[in-house]
């Protein structure tokens, strides 16, 4: 453990604090590990709080700003070292006896008392992920809207905050996510009864930038594998091969796999978001990796840590090193899932069949992920030469049938 200061050298890269790397760390008194560091044109804050006696890691954005960003982990040290929660700070102390069960006794709570209600009953029940989305989006809006009443949180308040949010250098999509964050705070505020209506129902969002539709050629998914370590090449051919999510293929237990011909080389049990459990049927890339994995002792999972018992937690900076490796760029690990599904509709699979496979409970959310690439699809438009022919050639008959009457 280290003692340093934001100018100081960091002993893990000998690098400033200041501009350190997601691996770089600031370890102030009382062991409280904290970072500023840069990813693209945004700064982070990395810290840890203990929640409920568990150490719990987060990582927030802040600003374009280096200033802000160490002005804010300032902030973060002091309430921790106080034995607070960053979040919770920004709530006043509420009795939930009083509150959380006399919604209608006529007095309204503002956003700070309000808070920590909506995450005891709304926000528990949410993944690990919304939960911390919710965090991220409260570190920003707690400040602001805190002491305001939340039947007057007004639409005209939440566009000067936008306008502000868009100042200091968030993004489009990141200052939709607070006002959906707030929007759900309000919505609950109505569904339980502590105000009548949303008052910034129908509040319009920015415009964000159309995601990048990025996936692997056959030949580069190839080159891929073949630079990537034996773990990790395993885990992209999995991935590639049905289509699930990291966190599902990480997570994937021997319990949850079936392995029978019959069934067309097995069936794998997957549990999705929301908890849902969809089944994938193998293919034989699939079931010929799986079959081979069998035969290891692995323990619970079927893609274990090489260094514990327990499963794979990351395989970020391994992927990073090897897209590096084969000169792939703009790719992330979600991508993986893109190209299968983008694969499996140039294949000739339906949009329907993708969406079960994919785990999708909308078809619009499928289509998002079945783009295809332009050559393919300059071979469906090139179909429409057929039609186009016909015409021509009727043309053609009747051309020569008005050359013959007028002979």
């Amino acid at each position: 453990k280290y003692t340093l200061t934001f100018n100081s050298m960091c002993p893990e890269c000998s690098d400033d604090i200041h501009i350190a790397t997601a691996c770089c760390y600031t370890v102030m008194e009382g062991g409280i590990t904290m970072a500023v560091y840069k990813r693209n044109s945004m700064w982070y804050i990395d810290y840890y709080v203990k929640v409920s006696g568990k150490r719990e890691r987060r990582r927030e954005p802040v600003s374009t700003r280096r200033d802000v960003a160490e002005i804010r982990l300032r902030e973060y040290q002091q309430l921790i070292k106080e034995g607070k929660d960053p979040i919770v700070s920004f709530s006043e102390t509420v009795n939930f006896s009083e509150v959380i069960f006399k919604p209608t006794d006529g007095v309204i709570p503002s956003l700070n008392q309000f808070i920590p209600v909506f995450l005891k009953l709304h926000g528990k029940n949410r993944s690990s992920k919304t939960q911390e989305s919710y965090r991220s989006s409260l570190l920003h809006l707690a400040p602001v809207f805190g002491k305001v009443k939340v039947n007057n949180i007004s639409k005209v308040m939440v566009k000067t905050y936008m306008a502000h949010r868009t100042n200091e250098g968030a993004s489009n999509a990141t200052i939709n996510r607070e006002i959906a964050c707030l929007k759900c705070i309000l919505s609950r505020g109505v569904e339980w009864e502590y105000i009548e209506k949303n008052p910034i129902h129908g509040l319009s969002m920015l415009q964000e930038s159309p995601p990048i539709e990025r996936y692997l050629t056959p030949e580069e998914a190839k080159h891929l594998i073949e630079v990537s370590p034996q773990y990790l090449r395993e885990v992209i051919i999995f991935a590639l091969g049905t289509g699930m999510r990291k966190s599902e293929i990480l997570n994937l237990t021997w319990d949850d796999v079936v392995i029978d011909e019959v069934f067309k080389y097995g069936e794998i049990t997957v549990n999705g978001k929301g908890n849902k459990r969809r089944p994938i049927r193998m293919n034989k890339t699939v079931y010929d990796l799986i079959l081979r994995k069998s035969k290891e002792d692995n323990g619970q999972y079927v893609f274990p840590s090489m260094k514990t018992d327990k499963n794979l937690t990351t395989v970020i900076h391994s992927f990073t090193s090897a897209l590096e490796k084969a000169g792939i760029t703009n790719f992330r690990f979600h991508d993986l899932r893109h190209t299968s599904a983008s694969w499996m509709v140039q294949g000739g699979a339906s949009l329907y069949s993708v969406q079960k496979i994919l785990g999708h409970s909308s078809i619009r959310t499928t289509q998002r992920y079945a783009h295809l690439s332009p050559g393919y699809l300059e071979k469906e438009i090139g179909k429409i030469d057929d039609f186009l022919s016909l015409e021509k050639e009727s043309e053609e008959t009747i051309s020569e049938q008005t050359e013959r009457a007028a002979v």
